[in-house]
């Protein structure tokens, strides 16, 4: 009876341990309507919102331009043809928007592209390559998209990404997704402007982030994933989560081979 009272015990301790967060907490794009298909249009002053990125001062973009001949193609641009095109050597051979907001090519001269989307700012760069060369091929691809994440996350560090825009989702999935521990309800985004920082807090549960501009990350934005309030108050132990998890796990096992061996016993 005693040992019953015991296995009782312990598999009440596991639940409610491995239970502190509802699965509710953990769900993303929960919505109060029964639907399966969830659909924003922007609208009023939304309506004409893009997610992709603008370029600004500073940004700094790779510019390839490519001829019928090798040796106007060289005439086109400031990187050396005898490296392979690696990170650091697109970075070494990037152009920086100045404070006027332009670019200073070779043999093209300056290009207005603040204010532009990178596949506005290579059309363009190649109306202005087309005037001196027939059939050139512009390329461009934005190198300072570089974003940090924080917190309960698999995979925190700083990521680059080469697309026009990424979502706050990309992100996540590129670092692995939340922890357990993450607190969905509460994602804060750190943005530097001109005149200050600015923090967003979005809440990854709720269907309507879609809706949500700021689910779209700048470049130089952190991310951060602060611990929900069940890990906080573990915290207090002065145990790492690791340690607790790992105890769960074989206590756990202790409580299942136990059992099975009361079981025999009983036979």
């Amino acid at each position: 009876m005693k040992r019953n009272r015991f296995l009782l015990i312990l598999g009440f301790i596991v639940i409610t341990l491995t239970s502190c967060t509802s699965q509710k907490n953990l769900i993303y794009f929960q919505s109060s309507e029964s639907q399966d298909v969830y659909k924003y249009k922007y609208e009023g002053e939304n309506q004409n919102f893009s997610p992709n990125y603008y370029l600004a001062k500073e940004d700094m973009l790779y510019i390839d331009i490519i001829t019928n001949s090798e040796e106007t193609t060289r005439m086109f641009s400031s990187r050396d043809s005898r490296y392979t095109q690696s990170d650091n050597t697109i970075y070494l051979n990037s152009y920086v928007i100045d404070k006027n907001g332009e670019i200073n090519l070779p043999v093209v001269g300056k290009v207005m592209i603040e204010g532009l989307t990178v596949e506005q700012a290579q059309s363009a760069i190649q109306e202005k390559v087309d005037k001196y060369v027939q059939g050139a091929v512009v390329t461009c691809k934005m190198v300072n998209y570089k974003i940090s994440i924080l917190g309960e996350v698999n995979r925190p560090g700083t990521y680059t990404f080469y697309q026009p825009c990424v979502s706050l989702f990309e992100l996540l999935a590129a670092a692995g997704d939340l922890t357990y521990y993450g607190n969905r309800e509460k994602v804060k985004i750190v943005r530097k402007t001109i005149s200050e920082d600015v923090v967003y807090t979005l809440d990854l549960r709720n269907v309507e982030i879609l809706q949500d501009k700021n689910m779209y990350l700048q470049p130089g934005d952190v991310v951060y994933v602060e611990p929900n309030k069940n890990t906080k108050a573990l915290s207090t132990l002065n145990i790492p989560l690791t340690t607790i998890s790992n105890s769960l796990v074989v206590l756990t096992s202790v409580i299942s081979i136990f059992s099975w061996i009361l079981s025999l016993n009983s036979k």
